[in-house]
């Protein structure tokens, strides 16, 4: 029985501009893959579906072990358009969807209006109108602005709309316009919509969506507030007083001095600050929340070791901390002789969610506020990301 509709989800880029597999990414519980997959999983238009997979299919299987519709993985090309194709010629559907998976915020609503567009006319793909004012000049590569780009021409706003995915097409008629270009007109095709207009074929625009963003470099992961999450920055500030009788602990080092800090853990005041700048970041509470100083279960409790579970809070909650500053404020005693072991300490617990500690500075305060400097105090400010699969710092 045939399909009245296929979704064609291309997932075969290289991701060469991200520096990462963005498909990957985790948009806290699914990957951008998955997301998009389970847009059209959902979608009641669509009756199956095809992943086109590059040359790893393993995040590919993993979004289809998801779907409760029917789906077949198949191998992309070594360029876009190639991969579009090896979808369509998979598809069982009259009506085709070709979408990027790139785009995971893709509606229900946008979906099934440009179905519906395409049953009537043959091709259809969703646009929103431009907002800026767009400048027609010299050629350059597509990264950067050419010098000596001279203006030529500025075109009317108000005909100028930029294209979206998912583009449906009679899959026949996608098929027959594929035969009918040569070679010279098959470079021309920029979007599966652009081969209906190299072939003589209408092609109509519905209304999209400004939400249904292409994630496509680390610059558009913050802009990503639609179900995902963007960058965060916190702050995070502890201060304890120096006693006789205790042990200071700073960033789990020991320094070796006449005094400790005061509290009801060890009174780790860098760790302390570290988990209230990183969990406020988040939206998650407070160490007095997660740890509170009336449990006894907490007391004389290695600061780390609570730094360890507050790593997996933030992992459970899809966050991963790209970078922290740290400051510590204290009179006595001189920190430069211990810089270097609270350098080499590893990150608490240590959790792949935390960074090393490389970024940290440290400070000797002259002009403590407390009675004859006898007062620990930090400062931190960290940096947090969703998690990617595969980061690296660049």
């Amino acid at each position: 029985m045939e399909h009245r509709v296929t979704a064609v989800l291309v997932a075969a880029g290289s991701s060469t501009r991200m520096g990462f597999d963005k498909l990957s990414f985790d948009l806290g519980g699914e990957t951008v893959l998955e997301r998009s997959v389970r847009a059209f999983d959902e979608c009641p238009e669509v009756d199956e579906l095809v992943i086109v997979t590059g040359a790893s299919s393993e995040n590919a299987q993993r979004a289809a072990a998801r779907c409760k519709k029917p789906v077949r993985l198949v191998k992309g090309g070594s360029t876009r358009a190639e991969s579009a194709r090896s979808g369509v010629a998979a598809a069982h559907g009259r009506l085709v969807a070709v979408h990027d998976a790139a785009r995971p915020f893709v509606s229900q609503s946008v979906i099934a209006d440009t179905i519906a567009a395409a049953a009537r006319c043959g091709a259809a793909a969703p646009a929103v109108p431009v907002k800026d004012t767009i400048k027609q000049a010299k050629g350059g590569n597509g990264k950067t602005v050419p010098e000596g780009c001279m203006v030529e021409n500025t075109p009317d706003r108000s005909t100028l709309y930029a294209v979206q995915t998912p583009q449906c097409f009679d899959r026949a008629a996608y098929l027959a316009a594929l035969d009918e270009l040569d070679e010279a007109s098959a470079r021309l095709v920029t979007d599966d919509c652009s081969l209906f207009e190299l072939t003589g074929r209408p092609v109509e625009l519905v209304q999209g969506d400004y939400a249904n963003i292409k994630i496509t470099t680390r610059e558009d992961l913050p802009r990503t507030e639609n179900g995902g999450k963007k960058m965060r920055i916190g702050h995070g500030y502890d201060v304890h007083r120096l006693v006789e009788g205790r042990k200071l602990i700073l960033g789990g080092v020991e320094v070796p001095y006449e005094k400790g800090l005061l509290g009801h853990s060890d009174a780790d005041v860098l760790a302390h600050a570290v988990m209230d700048a990183v969990l406020g970041a988040a939206a998650l509470g407070d160490i007095g929340q997660h740890f509170p100083d009336t449990a006894e279960e907490y007391a004389g409790a290695d600061s780390l070791m609570l730094a360890r579970r507050v790593a997996e809070i933030l992992t459970e909650h899809g966050w991963r901390i790209e970078t922290i500053a740290a400051t510590i404020l204290f009179h006595r005693p001189q920190p430069a002789p211990h810089i270097p072991a609270l350098r080499a300490k590893p990150a608490p617990a240590p959790h792949p969610v935390f960074p090393q500690p490389s970024h940290s500075v440290y400070k000797s305060n002259k002009k403590s506020h407390a009675h004859g400097g006898i007062l620990a105090a930090s400062a931190v400010r960290p940096w947090l990301h969703p998690k990617a699969p595969g980061w690296t710092k660049p």
